[in-house]
């Protein structure tokens, strides 16, 4: 896996902050009127990220507590989940689903806590949004350091009344893919438990507070 492009993501993705056509949640063909519009959902997100991390007043832990609160509420780390294992979440029993989930879920918060820790105001521009069927959509942005600017679009799902996060691709490199392929290769060489042990060091090890 390119960690520069990982790193790239992590740290762009919470700040919009971070799922895909998913037999196991997959909107009804004549979706209900969702509350908000996934631009809507997309800003939400975002601005209510950027809000913590501006509050200087609060204790580290307090906001890192608060920017998963806000990353939990619009994106879907189980569709997330199922699209990377691709196949092999079909191979997996419903321990090994739970599991990985929930390992999956905190390896992303930590690594994106660890990188927009640092965050320095930079500019997000809100694009627009791409309606790709009457539960798929597509959200673009702009995030505007010093001296680049980085596309970031996030793919939505209908769910239900709700538009969630299911994926974030970042200058056309998709956070799914990326983690797929590597993840892959490990279930090829281990198992889904081997896969499962290795994440549970990841995790501890991002878990660790510098």
């Amino acid at each position: 896996m390119n960690k520069t492009l990982i790193a790239r993501f992590t740290t762009i993705g919470l700040l919009a902050t971070q799922l895909l056509f998913l037999p196991v949640c997959a909107a009804p063909e004549t979706p209900a009127p969702a509350d908000q519009s996934p631009l809507e959902v997309v800003t939400i997100t975002v601005d209510g990220v950027l809000k913590v991390l501006r509050n200087e007043a609060t204790s580290e832990t307090a906001r890192k507590r608060q920017v998963r609160a806000v990353i939990s509420e619009h994106f879907d780390f189980a569709a997330m989940a199922n699209r990377v294992l691709a196949t092999n979440w079909r191979k997996a029993d419903k321990r090994q689903r739970t599991r990985f989930i929930s390992l999956f879920r905190e390896l992303l918060s930590n690594t994106y806590w660890r990188k927009i820790s640092g965050y320095t105001n930079e500019e997000v521009e809100y694009k627009g949004e791409r309606l790709r069927s009457a539960s798929l959509a597509t959200v673009s942005t702009v995030i505007k350091t010093d001296s680049v600017e980085i596309p970031v679009d996030y793919k939505l799902y209908l769910r239900g009344k709700r538009w969630m996060a299911y994926d974030v691709v970042i200058e056309q490199v998709s956070l799914v893919r990326n983690y797929r392929g590597s993840f892959q290769d490990i279930v090829h060489d281990s198992g889904i438990d081997g896969l499962i042990s290795q994440m549970e060091i990841k995790v501890a090890e991002s878990s660790v507070e510098e």
